[in-house]
C-alpha cells in the first residue's frame, strides 16, 4: 500500500518525506556550519599560530557538533490504534 501511495504522489523508491520542521532545523544547523567554515578559512589566512589554530578548531567544532547530532527519520503514515 505504501508503494502505491508513494507512486500515486510521484515519489520514487529513493524519495523520502520529512517534516518541514526537520528540514528547517537541518538547514539552519548546516548554514551555521558553512558560516563557521568561512570564518575559519578567513582566520587561518591571517594567522597560523598554534593558539589561533586551536581557537579556529574550537569554533569549527562547536558549529559542527549540532549538525553531527541531528538525525532525520522519514515520516510514516501512522494508522489509528
Amino acid at each position: 500500500m505504501a508503494r502505491r501511495l508513494a507512486s500515486a504522489h510521484g515519489l520514487g523508491d529513493d524519495d523520502l518525506i520529512i517534516s518541514r520542521q526537520q528540514l528547517e532545523e537541518f538547514q539552519s544547523r548546516l548554514y551555521c556550519l558553512q558560516a563557521a567554515l568561512e570564518d575559519v578559512e578567513r582566520d587561518l589566512e591571517r594567522s597560523s599560530e598554534p593558539p589561533d589554530i586551536a581557537e579556529a578548531f574550537a569554533w569549527l567544532r562547536s558549529n559542527a557538533q549540532p549538525v553531527a547530532e541531528i538525525w532525520i527519520e522519514p515520516r510514516t503514515l501512522e494508522r489509528p490504534g
